[in-house]
């Protein structure tokens, strides 16, 4: 969860055991073109290093503070 305080955005729950982003867009038709009729690895990887890279720059913040 995020929240807006002192013009930060800050996370008041960090989550520890994060799921895989396929596992989370696989549940969502929107998504659908990711795995049919070809599964696009080479998006879905893009996809899974970005949320990786934002949520270890998040962890690495919380760690300074």
């Amino acid at each position: 969860m995020k929240e807006y305080i002192d013009g930060k955005v800050t996370h008041t729950k960090v989550p520890r055991k994060r799921v895989p982003v396929e596992d989370y867009l696989s549940l969502q038709g929107r998504f659908r073109h990711l795995f049919e009729p070809t599964r696009n690895e080479k998006l879905l990887d893009e996809i899974q290093a970005r949320v990786d890279s934002y949520w270890e720059k998040i962890e690495q913040d919380e760690a300074e503070k």
